[in-house]
């Protein structure tokens, strides 16, 4: 039976992400993940398809203090009830609403960080985001809860391409084992843990896939894009590596919890 082989969190939205044995999962998704996001001044998001770099930065948030830490820059640590907590206009995508400012300390350290003026954003307890087309509230995400894929996959597209990619460059939040390759692709629902899953649509890529996390730095080479849109191109000419899930329930999920298929188009 494939398992759960690990579980993914990313505080800030382009960031480093940390590993979890256990997580509990909302409407929103993984709590504490994708609740802040950078931007520029005037509410439009940056990401690491243009700041490549912020990969390098790793971010802890326990609901009360944030915490962020980069290899060229001094740490920071702020507490939530220090951020000014006003308003904010933005947008992901298509989606705009309103989020709320943090602190100038961490808009000046992500100021540094981005090479260009920025600021931090927080959605607060509750994402003022909702997506009628799924039905579901969603954090700073681009457009879905979580995210899962296969070691097999990963391993599968490996053996197509010269270098060796890992799983960090596709950003899941949740990783199965004990598969055959792309075999996510046919689910249609699932249970992990105490939560069930639709598993909503294939996840397109982009050239984030090709940001190298332990540099900050896009391949030259373009993969492993350039391998995936060779065999793994879709609707409208995009290349899908991936699944978006949504949670049908509350609960809690852990590492090596079993995967049970509900339901296939197999």
């Amino acid at each position: 039976m494939p398992a759960l082989a690990a579980i993914h969190r990313y505080p800030i939205k382009s960031t480093a992400g940390s590993s979890l044995q256990r997580a509990r999962v909302e409407e929103e998704g993984l709590v504490g993940d994708r609740r802040f996001m950078v931007v520029k001044p005037d509410g439009t998001f940056l990401t690491a398809r243009t700041h490549p770099q912020l990969q390098l930065v790793r971010a802890q948030f326990d609901g009360e203090r944030l915490t962020l830490t980069h290899g060229t820059l001094p740490p920071v640590d702020v507490a939530r009830q220090e951020f000014s907590g006003q308003p904010f206009d933005t947008q992901v995508w298509a989606d705009p609403f309103s989020a709320t400012t943090t602190h100038a300390s961490l808009d000046d350290w992500f100021s540094e960080a981005a090479g260009e003026p920025a600021r931090l954003l927080w959605l607060g307890e509750r994402s003022p985001r909702y997506r009628e087309s799924i039905g579901v509230r969603v954090s700073f995400a681009d457009g879905y809860p979580l995210l899962l894929i296969s070691e097999a996959s990963l391993e599968d597209l490996n053996a197509r391409t010269d270098g060796t990619h890992v799983m960090a460059q596709f950003r899941p939040n949740l990783v199965a084992t004990g598969t055959e390759p792309y075999a996510e692709d046919g689910w249609k629902r699932i249970r992990i843990g105490d939560v069930t899953f639709r598993v909503d649509a294939p996840c397109s890529r982009c050239a984030m896939v090709t940001v190298d996390p332990a540099k900050g730095e896009k391949r030259a080479d373009k993969e492993p894009l350039k391998t995936l849109a060779g065999y793994r191109r879709g609707e409208k000419g995009k290349v899908y590596f991936g699944q978006n899930l949504v949670a049908e329930n509350s609960g809690d999920i852990g590492v090596n919890d079993p995967i049970e298929v509900l339901e296939s188009s197999l």
